[in-house]
């Protein structure tokens, strides 16, 4: 396979799961905005989606952000790399660029929300507009994932097209566990048993589709349990551990051997997500977050050193 092919399609992964990793941290916001807070407060959860992937930079005032600018930024605005638009377009343009490995039945759902994106109104994102586009979101990546199952042949397209889904989903559940602890936007000050950090817990887990799950195996929600469930679990198919074994079976599957950098650096990040301890309080826990995401940089920076030559635009800066 041609490398521009396999890294389209290995960024046609990262592009979709990314959109839907944007809308679950949107709806995150919006379950945190319905709690009484002050304004400032209010300005620094409409703030989360956009620290959490990059958008804000550390040290910028996060009440200076509204919430129609940081929808607009999260859903609408080209330029960035993790919106929603962004990703589709990225989505878009591959399954027209790859017509002869991408079955064109996957341009029906990107199309859809392509068209309904570049349609919609900023003044309209907010209230229950946004919980509707959060849905439709959601739904895309859904559809998008049930096409791509149901007509792709097991060849290399398909296993580049799920690393780049395995390495961004677990990069997400990394950034959404890692809301509990960034300074710029926590509402845990009060501690970790606080009503604002139980409510943020379980706003998170139903966020992440991990509020049921963990019920059954946990009872109700707490540190532990949400770090088992985003992070350890390697039966639950949005934790960071899961995500990297399937992608460690997928290099495995591209004849990438154990000793090679990237094989290499899957394990560590796999065994960081798995055996390193968050601790307890917020400095530790924030460490954690990053020395992870940094892991798992590493590892898609050895995928594409192994396999491609040109950087994307979907990638987002350092």
């Amino acid at each position: 396979m041609l490398c521009r092919t396999a890294s389209d399609l290995f960024w046609m992964g990262r592009a979709v799961e990314r959109a839907e990793a944007m809308a679950r941290l949107l709806d995150l916001a919006r379950r945190l905005s319905a709690l009484p807070m002050s304004h400032d407060a209010a300005a620094r959860v409409w703030a989360l989606p956009a620290l959490a992937t990059g958008g804000i930079p550390p040290g910028v005032p996060d009440a200076a952000v509204g919430m129609e600018q940081a929808l607009v930024h999260c859903v609408l605005e080209r330029d960035n790399p993790s919106s929603v638009l962004a990703c589709v377009q990225r989505a878009r343009d591959v399954v027209r660029n790859q017509r002869s490995v991408v079955p064109m039945e996957m341009l029906a759902p990107v199309h859809m929300l392509l068209q309904r994106l570049r349609a919609l109104q900023p003044a309209r994102l907010a209230g229950e507009g946004l919980g509707r586009l959060i849905g439709e979101i959601l739904a895309f990546s859904d559809s998008f994932r049930g096409v791509a199952f149901d007509t792709m042949l097991r060849n290399e397209a398909w296993h580049f097209l799920c690393l780049g889904s395995f390495i961004e989903r677990a990069d997400a559940a990394v950034r959404l566990w890692a809301t509990q602890a960034d300074p710029e936007f926590s509402l845990l000050r009060d501690g970790p048993g606080s009503p604002h950090a139980g409510f943020h817990r379980v706003a998170l887990l139903e966020a992440a589709s991990a509020i049921m799950p963990l019920r059954r195996l946990h009872g109700e929600p707490n540190r532990q349990g949400v770090a088992d469930m985003l992070l350890r679990r390697p039966d639950f198919p949005r934790s960071a551990a899961y995500s990297l074994a399937q992608a460690q079976k997928t290099l495995t599957a591209l004849h990438v051997n154990a000793a090679e950098p990237a094989a290499r650096q899957f394990g560590r990040a796999l065994a960081g997500v798995c055996y390193a301890d968050p601790g307890e309080q917020a400095q530790a826990m924030f460490a954690f977050g990053a020395a992870r995401l940094a892991d798992l940089g590493a590892a898609a920076d050895a995928v594409e050193q192994r396999f491609f030559v040109a950087r994307t635009p979907l990638r987002r800066a350092a």
